[in-house]
Order: C-alpha cells, then structure tokens, then sequence
C-alpha cells in the first residue's frame, strides 16, 4: 500500500515554481492523468486567465477556480497543479486537504523573478519589471506563506536536478514516507 493509494496527487506554491512541468513528469511516473486547473478554467470559460481577469476581475476567476476544484476533487488517481492562489481560499483547502495528498513547491526568489519575467501571461504580475517584480513577489509570498505551509510535503525546485530527477525525488520522498 502507498500513501497515495485513493488519493490525488496536488502540486500548489507560487506561479513559476514548477507545479505544471513537474506535475506533469509525476504524473507520467505514476501513469495517471495530469490536470492544470488553469488549464481547465480557461476551457470553462471559454477565454484566457488574462482575459477572465480583465473582464470579470479575480473574484470571478476564483469562483471558477473553486468549482474547477470541486470538479476535480470528484475523481481519485490524478495528478492536479493548483494554480499559486489556490489554496487561499478555505473552501478549496477543505477539498484539498481531504481528496488527495499535496505538494507545494518554492524556488527562491531570484529564480521565480527569472521565471516569470520570461512570461507575460500572469496577469498578477502584468507590466512589472526588475524591482517592481521582485517586491511585488516577496510580498505575495509573505502573504501566501502560511497557506502553503500546510501542504503535506514541501520541496525547493531550484533548477538544480533535472525535471526527471526532482519528479523521482519526490515520487521516492512520498513513496517511503509510510
């Protein structure tokens, strides 16, 4: 028996911190599908995360995100990357917390900077640059902190083990923690 038996494997942490490439590497370890709830909100509502924040707001983005979530929730034997804000609703901690195992992943803060800046899409983070990204960063993660803090097992993806390596040190990390 394996701690994951019955359960959904959840990727959560910060945008950029690898939830989607690695998720996506695990899932592929395990044989199980792979989701990006981003992924699927988008093809809920039929536009982009941008689009959704630039029409509806973010509390709009977030209702969708919940029910994605709940959707989600309903199937054992997946691998899921939460989206970085995720879990900072109680309702979807909730859900979870009680469907699946979860795994939050940092980076440090220089790296996240490097990551995104190299994408445009986050709305969160549209139109910052050098300093004004890093503190925009360092203050969404103190404020998120302790809601990540609660994942069950939390690994630093710095960029130095390859996506197969950090995948297999955690699939291991996991599988021998009984």
């Amino acid at each position: 028996m394996y701690p994951w038996d019955g359960k959904i494997i959840y990727f959560l942490g910060f945008m950029a911190s690898g939830k989607t490439v690695i998720g996506k590497q695990f899932s592929s370890m395990m044989s199980w599908p792979f989701y990006d709830t981003d992924d699927l909100i988008e093809e809920k509502a039929g536009k982009s995360i941008s689009q959704i924040f630039a029409d509806q707001g973010e509390e709009a983005f977030r209702k969708i995100e919940t029910d994605i979530i709940h959707q989600v929730a309903q199937k054992k034997h997946q691998v899921i990357a939460l989206g970085g804000g995720a879990v900072l609703r109680t309702k979807n901690w909730k859900i979870i917390s009680k469907s699946g195992i979860s795994i939050c992943l940092t980076a440090p803060v220089n790296v996240l900077i490097s990551r995104i800046s190299q994408k445009s899409h986050r709305p969160l983070m549209y139109n910052l640059t050098g300093n004004e990204l890093g503190q925009k960063i360092e203050n969404m993660l103190e404020e998120r902190q302790p809601y990540y803090q609660r994942a069950d097992y939390t690994f630093e993806n710095g960029g130095q083990l390859s996506i197969k390596e950090f995948a297999l040190s955690i699939f291991k990390t996991i599988r021998d923690d009984i």
